[in-house]
């Protein structure tokens, strides 16, 4: 692996971390679209 490899990882890496907790951890789980949990999950 080489260099460029590496750091192309790790951007792919952070950006999978950062849309993670955005969706999960910061809104607790609600739709993008839902700021308040109000929309049904079916």
């Amino acid at each position: 692996m080489g260099t460029t490899d590496m750091i192309i990882s790790a951007a792919i890496l952070g950006v999978a971390a950062w849309l993670l907790y955005r969706s999960v951890w910061k809104k607790k789980g609600h739709c993008q679209g839902c700021e308040g949990g109000c929309c049904d999950k079916k």
